[in-house]
């Protein structure tokens, strides 16, 4: 690479390496780059480079993205997910391949999170729309590409400027919800073994639903505390602001208890646990 190696570091000759290593591009990566891309466009005027979408799941800027979801997103946006057609070259492409409650030859990831009917994906969207709509925001049209680019998407004020607590609110809901769908239907296809009898219930999807959002706001609260994240903690006017417009009721956080709930969704209990 041109250089002695007597002066270079081991992060010098990796950083040279990956540089000059030749990526294989995949077919399947490409096309889902390019349809989340292409949706981000179209939803915020702007189009991002490719690697912003890695970077975001990367880096988790504020902690708008959990973990769990971010290594979801990866795998979606490399189509690594067992379903659908992963099956189709297997011998188990029968029993595996199909969505037999909805009739579709294959059980792809977008099936599941947006048409599917044991996933309950319809509920949840409409639990995600009425709390977007309290925003007073226009709630935009769903589709793969909008889930595989969540990490980059941009809301946008009408004089253009990015709007960052609508973002990362906006951010927060799409990411729970898909998450929740994906594991309402990995529970009925795994563990329930796909009986029509033990599918979820409306009440309790709601309820998860609802508890999976609580817990991001009160997690979110937790984060401000400086006492403990030092210059980790996040900003304590960001949350306020990315919470205010669906939990009006929102307090900043004391010593002892985290407030703030939101509408129509009864009282928030003591986290348990000795820091609470």
């Amino acid at each position: 690479i041109g250089a002695r190696l007597s002066v270079l570091s081991q992060s010098e000759l990796y950083k040279a390496i990956r540089h000059h290593h030749k990526n294989d591009t995949r077919k399947n990566t490409h096309r889902a780059v390019k349809q989340a891309l292409d949706t981000i466009e179209a939803t915020s005027g702007s189009r991002p480079p490719p690697s912003q979408l890695w970077l975001a799941l990367k880096k988790r800027k504020h902690k708008t993205l959990t973990q769990k979801w971010c290594a979801f997103n990866w795998k979606a946006l490399h189509q690594a997910h067992k379903v659908g057609e992963y099956w189709l070259h297997t011998r188990m492409k029968d029993s595996r391949m199909p969505c037999t409650e909805c009739n579709a030859p294959a059980e792809s990831l977008e099936h599941i999170l947006l048409e599917c009917r044991v996933s309950h994906q319809e509920l949840v969207w409409d639990l995600v729309k009425s709390q977007w709509e309290l925003t007073g925001r226009e709630w935009p049209c769903i589709n793969m590409g909008l889930i595989l680019g969540i990490s980059a998407i941009q809301i946008r004020d009408p004089d253009g400027k990015v709007n960052h607590a609508l973002t990362r609110l906006f951010q927060i809901l799409v990411s729970e919800s898909c998450y929740l769908i994906w594991c309402l239907r990995c529970e009925w296809r795994i563990g329930r073994e796909a009986n029509p009898m033990r599918r979820h219930t409306v009440s309790e999807v709601t309820a998860r639903w609802q508890s999976a959002i609580n817990k991001r706001l009160r997690m979110d609260w937790k984060l401000t505390s400086r006492a403990i994240y030092k210059k980790k903690a996040l900003p304590q006017r960001l949350v306020a602001r990315t919470w205010q417009l669906i939990a009006p009721n929102l307090q900043y956080i004391n010593e002892k208890r985290i407030e703030g709930v939101l509408v129509g969704m009864g009282i928030e209990r003591r986290p348990p646990g000795r820091n609470r």
